[in-house]
């Protein structure tokens, strides 16, 4: 019993540090977190929505670079869709183009070291994001470059959900057809893209790219403007984006764990009146974030929002879109990591078209979805309660 006892004591002072390493680290790298706001741009903007056609576009772009190609990608692995990424990269830099290459060091752990070394024997240079370090060890184990960008030739640039590896093209029996969004940007825009490329680059390894990677490029035909977050101000702007909401508000997201204020938001909005669509995975790639979010589920049930859940596949998208003309897509889930942890990019798009798109495509999503009832919601089992709880209590970290 008193070994039990010393266990948990030893236990709980370990979490204790760990906690207080964390939320010490974050307070001290507010001072250099990286958070711009772009100015308003005009880009031509593509929205995809089916893995294959993305890396079949990105690959097709790449192929034709003359001057630079410069990826960025919290996910590749050890297998057939990655490897057919390194292959063209290292084509690329054998032909003479300046390619680069950064990945999350967290989300590539799969990668082997093999392939790392051809890649960069080739000349790709490589460059792992957010290695742990010192001090604040917990906290930096913590953080991820959650960012997905490529810019091609400084003039085609892509933004959004989608990772490369087999289970993103739908390859994974585990997870079926992986539903995501991405945007192909062509204008004014990809240079931001291009400056958040080359700040993330810089802030890791010290490395500058010249000027030369960020040519003139001429308006498009879609208002929008970028911006990334690094932890701090995305909680904000949603409470801003929700507020102006004046007739419906829909949500895409595969991890649904709102802080309170945005929980109460969201609430708010439907009581006044705006009809408010959540979408939702019926399966989970993670543990515990399904159950975390069934705890925010029966207030929003009961303010008469509706909750959809994506059962042909996994559904990954990260949308928001406010009424008929304002939509925005990137990488930032509507999750406490999001909003606390992750290094994140979203687009704000303010277009009444493009967002009829969006709405259309999100349409198609909820045709193979399950509106979650009351009735449904009640009829869960006690067993998932336990579960529930303690993703609730770990959902900061999920």
């Amino acid at each position: 019993m008193k070994i039990f006892f010393v266990i948990l004591i030893i236990g709980i002072i370990l979490l204790a540090f760990i906690l207080l390493d964390i939320f010490m680290g974050r307070a001290v790298y507010k001072k250099n977190a990286y958070e711009p706001v772009f100015s308003k741009k005009k880009s031509d903007i593509e929205l995809i929505h089916c893995g294959a056609d993305l890396v079949e576009r990105m690959m097709k772009d790449i192929s034709q670079a003359a001057s630079s190609v410069h990826v960025m990608f919290f996910i590749m692995k050890n297998d057939e869709v990655s490897h057919n990424m390194f292959t063209l990269l290292k084509t690329k830099a054998q032909a003479g183009v300046s390619v680069y290459l950064l990945l999350d060091w967290s989300g590539c752990q799969k990668i082997k070291k093999p392939a790392l070394e051809t890649m960069k024997n080739a000349g790709v240079h490589v460059h792992f994001l957010n290695k742990p370090r010192f001090p604040f060890f917990f906290f930096h184990m913590q953080k991820r470059n959650h960012r997905k960008i490529a810019v091609i030739d400084g003039k085609i640039g892509y933004i959004g959900g989608f990772n490369i590896a087999e289970e993103y093209l739908g390859k994974k029996a585990k997870f079926g057809n992986w539903e995501d969004y991405h945007l192909r940007m062509k204008g004014e825009g990809v240079h931001d893209l291009q400056t958040l490329f080359a700040s993330d680059l810089k802030r890791n390894t010290g490395i500058e790219l010249g000027t030369d990677v960020c040519p003139d490029l001429p308006q498009g035909n879609i208002s929008h403007k970028i911006y990334a977050t690094d932890g701090y101000s995305l909680e904000k702007t949603y409470l801003a984006n929700i507020a102006q909401a004046k007739k419906r508000i829909t949500i895409c997201t595969p991890y649904y764990i709102p802080t309170k204020p945005l929980q109460q938001a969201l609430v708010k909005a439907r009581k006044n009146g705006v009809a408010v669509t959540i979408i939702v995975p019926m399966k989970s790639d993670h543990p515990l974030v399904r159950e975390a979010a069934y705890t925010y589920y029966s207030e929003l049930l009961d303010a008469g929002c509706l909750i959809y859940r994506f059962y042909q596949g996994f559904y990954h998208v990260k949308a928001l879109i406010i009424d008929d003309h304002f939509s925005i897509i990137g990488t930032a889930n509507f999750d406490q990591r999001s909003f606390f942890l992750n290094e994140e990019v979203n687009v704000e798009i303010y277009n009444e078209a493009f967002t009829k798109e969006v709405y259309a495509t999100i349409e198609e999503d909820m045709k193979r979805s399950e509106l979650l009832t009351k009735d449904n919601f009640k009829k869960r089992t006690f067993r998932q309660r336990p579960a529930e709880w303690l993703g609730r209590a770990l959902s900061y970290f999920l």
